[in-house]
């Protein structure tokens, strides 16, 4: 769920025809005269390249969240304070600036990317989302620290990069047809922001109020 509102973060989901283009050396108004193989496959190390940034992120969560486990109900709930301000963000009631950031690409269609380039760019674009998807990926991480496990951490991000990487492959997949459906969905893209804002607060408030945990052993104890 987490991925999947990052993808649609009006900073990512503009710029995935951008990021396709920039990976397979087309443009969208470029007659694609590629196999869709070439374009999914360059999907794939660029799915690739920031899962490894973001699982890396999970696995140093989890194992943080190890080592301050006797701290760690006061790390959740200033966290939770941080999720609430945060989402407040996302719904656009207050608005911080430097969580507007984006990365910059220009696009070269001159050269034809390697596998290698589309790995590279795509560890490069998580790092230059992280100020855009931040209020998504902190409450993952939180959650990740909250295993104390380095696996656990990590196997909660690559979830995470699930979410994100799924839709993007599928984007490339029928590149010709999604990349101008996504032009029509960039319209409700402020109502998404919301509702993931939204849910933010709520497990902001969850996490402050002690009540995450206690939902916690409710669902452990129904072997959920």
């Amino acid at each position: 769920m987490g991925g999947l509102l990052s993808f649609f973060a009006p900073c990512v989901l503009p710029l995935v025809p951008i990021y396709l283009a920039y990976i397979t050396g087309t443009t969208t108004g470029e007659k694609q005269d590629r196999s869709r193989w070439h374009t999914l496959t360059h999907a794939l190390f660029f799915v690739l390249g920031f899962g490894i940034l973001f699982v890396l992120l999970g696995a140093a969560a989890g194992l943080l969240g190890g080592l301050l486990y006797r701290i760690m109900p006061y790390i959740m709930r200033v966290g939770g304070v941080i999720l609430i301000v945060l989402g407040l963000h996302m719904t656009g009631l207050i608005k911080i600036p430097f969580l507007y950031m984006g990365p910059q690409i220009n696009v070269d269609t001159g050269k034809r990317g390697s596998y290698l380039t589309s790995l590279l760019v795509g560890l490069i674009s998580a790092a230059g989302w992280t100020p855009c998807v931040g209020p998504v990926l902190s409450g993952i991480l939180l959650l990740a620290a909250d295993t104390q496990t380095a696996l656990r951490g990590a196997g909660l991000l690559s979830l995470y990069t699930l979410g994100l990487g799924i839709p993007f492959l599928a984007v490339a997949l029928l590149f010709d047809i999604a990349a101008p459906a996504l032009k029509k969905i960039n319209k409700y893209l402020q109502i998404i922001s919301i509702i993931g804002g939204a849910l933010l607060i709520v497990m902001g408030f969850l996490l402050v109020t002690g009540l995450f945990f206690q939902l916690s052993m409710w669902f452990s104890s129904l072997g959920v």
